[in-house]
């Protein structure tokens, strides 16, 4: 019976075994015979800590010996069909949907396979939390995205399988069968007994088990807010995402910006919050009076975001503002300037107000955020702080508390 292992000795995988397994994987089910799927193997060290800050950091991204990202892929076949005269037509949803089932399936069956031969696994749920950091670090190009990750070593530990439901619980004869109370308590009793399961509720301050996921650990608001950002990852990759929220406005190529100053610990910090009709749109923030920080004149509270498309396709942010001479003073490289893991959580709250969520929500799940270090949750109030101003009038920011970490259990 399989249990997840998220701690690995340092034994490594040798490529022999790892090619053998993935070229098996792949005669598992595919759509037409296309195989929709691409894999990023990563064994580098620095890698494994650039990628670590999409998975939340947790350990076994950077402990593991392999990192594997499962790719849905319509790129290969676009390619392909255009270099023969074909006329592709994948930038669109349902093509997201079958290269997604297409990588499920070959992640599948590899890792049936790589623990058939004595492998560790554990199943990042992260993934698809901040996709657009990952697409970033492994260069995914249009018509790719990252649907799963897995570590992968030989164990170092043997932990328990987790509980599951009883078998009556998920198949349904012939039809679905509705779910009375009765049922429920029944498919459910053998997991509300287990002593871990209710040391879980007890010091999480909850009533029962289900309060647990739905108030704490996987909430509304942090499931809208992910499904924005996934959403628009989505379709910045081509794969017209935007049918699932509705059509967002492209971002003008200069953004009426506010400047709000803040301290994260002793260091004295600036938000450049950008605006659209009077309403926060993106926020970039970074280190004041540092060697490689913002320099801004004090009496400097506003000017413009300007976002840059560069020639290779990627995007870069200037700062501008209007001096006492009434000269134009251009910041180049806003994201050179920043901590990177700053950076690309401003870069998932940012995906956030994009789509108009509440503000009084936005700051409610921006303060539910629990990082590693404290000067990140410092930062966190910061950031929370500078979006106040934003609140209509008699608006609250709610305390949420939320946690989140990897799926596999």
């Amino acid at each position: 019976m399989r249990a997840t292992v998220r701690k690995y000795t340092s034994r490594p995988v040798s490529d022999e075994l790892l090619n053998s397994l993935l070229e098996k994987a792949s005669h598992t089910q595919t759509m037409g015979n296309l195989q929709l799927y691409s894999v990023i193997v990563t064994r580098d060290e620095a890698m494994k800590e650039r990628l670590a800050p999409a998975h939340f950091s947790q350990p076994m991204v950077t402990g593991a010996p392999v990192v594997l990202t499962f790719c849905a892929d319509f790129r290969r076949t676009t390619d392909w069909a255009q270099n023969r005269q074909g006329h592709p037509g994948y930038d669109n949803f349902l093509s997201y949907q079958n290269a997604l089932t297409d990588a499920l399936l070959f992640c599948q069956c590899f890792c049936d396979l790589a623990e058939s031969e004595g492998l560790g696994l554990c199943f990042l749920g992260t993934t698809v939390y901040n996709p657009q950091l990952i697409i970033d670090t492994l260069r995914l190009p249009a018509l790719t995205f990252p649907v799963a990750t897995i570590t992968l070593g030989w164990p170092d530990e043997t932990p328990q399988p987790s509980d599951r439901l009883p078998l009556e619980a998920f198949v349904h004869r012939e039809t679905y069968s509705p779910y009375s109370s009765e049922r429920i308590d029944a498919i459910y009793a053998y997991k509300e007994s287990l002593p871990e399961n209710q040391h879980f509720v007890e010091i999480n301050g909850k009533d029962t088990l289900a309060q647990v996921f739905t108030d704490i650990r996987y909430t509304a608001e942090a499931n809208r807010a992910m499904s924005i950002t996934l959403d628009e990852a989505i379709r910045r990759q081509g794969f017209q995402g935007d049918v699932l929220l509705g059509k967002r406005n492209p971002r003008p190529e200069s953004l009426e910006c506010d400047i709000v100053r803040f301290q994260n610990k002793k260091d004295r910090w600036v938000a450049f919050v950008g605006l659209l009709n009077g309403r926060p749109y993106e926020i970039f923030t970074g280190i004041l009076d540092d060697d490689e920080g913002i320099m801004i004149p004090k009496s400097v509270s506003n000017g413009h975001i300007l976002r840059r498309v560069l020639k290779d396709g990627s995007r870069r942010y200037d700062f501008q503002f209007v001096n006492k001479r009434g000269y134009k003073i251009t910041i180049e490289g806003l994201s050179e300037r920043f901590n990177p893991e700053y950076w690309n959580y401003a870069k998932l709250i940012s995906g956030i107000l994009r789509y108009g969520m509440p503000m009084e929500n936005v700051i409610a799940l921006i303060s539910s955020l629990q990082l590693d270090s404290d000067n990140m949750n410092t930062w966190v109030s910061g950031v929370a702080k500078a979006l106040k101003r934003y609140l209509p009038s008699g608006g609250s920011d709610a305390d949420v508390s939320q946690t989140v970490e990897d799926n596999d259990e």
